[in-house]
């Protein structure tokens, strides 16, 4: 149905493995990003949203038919954690915004630890992924703007293994995510895919 509505442009869907624990990790710009990566996906995603929105009686039940679990942000929220690894070993497919969340100025924040703490315990492939302009909904409602997310190659669980479990690592793994995301924005920002 989104497609209906908006230009929307995807790319790399084929680096999402099938089958198996996969985490989808993205940059995080506007409200409106899970159901598009959703949308742009070929897996089903589960997400993860900050506790206060489940609050919301309509709002929540949304979240919730739409595979979304709650976290406490600004703390490290063991049993949201321990869920999303949970999740990832059962073989689904995780979204995950390592920035915990919305960049309000376009640029990108520091990842979380938690994002790190979540692909070292789960010990599957993480999808670095770029959605560019949907912080500008309605020009691309109105045609004038394309909305695009990017899939990038996967890191991958042998990489994962050589990294230490502990702040350091979670610390590592999430720069490297935000590394391989910024490269997918740079390729988005020269059309280059």
């Amino acid at each position: 149905m989104l497609r209906i509505f908006w230009r929307f442009r995807k790319n790399g869907a084929e680096f999402i493995p099938q089958q198996g624990g996969v985490i989808i990790a993205s940059n995080h710009a506007a409200y409106v990003d899970p159901p598009f990566l959703g949308a742009a996906s070929s897996r089903e995603l589960y997400y993860l949203a900050k506790r206060e929105l489940f609050n919301n009686g309509l709002f929540g039940w949304l979240l919730r038919k739409y595979n979304a679990f709650p976290i406490t942000r600004g703390s490290f929220d063991r049993k949201g954690i321990s869920r999303a690894v949970e999740l990832l070993k059962e073989g689904k497919a995780l979204l995950l915004f390592p920035e915990g969340t919305r960049s309000r100025d376009r640029n990108f924040l520091e990842p979380k630890l938690g994002v790190g703490k979540i692909a070292k315990e789960a010990g599957v492939p993480i999808v670095p992924t770029y959605i560019a302009n949907s912080k500008d909904l309605l020009l691309t409602f109105l045609k004038r703007k394309k909305l695009v997310i990017l899939f990038g190659l996967p890191i991958l669980k042998s990489w994962l293994d050589e990294i230490p479990k502990d702040r350091e690592g979670y610390k590592r793994i999430g720069q490297e995510i935000m590394c391989r995301i910024k490269m997918l924005k740079e390729k988005v920002e020269n059309d280059d895919f």
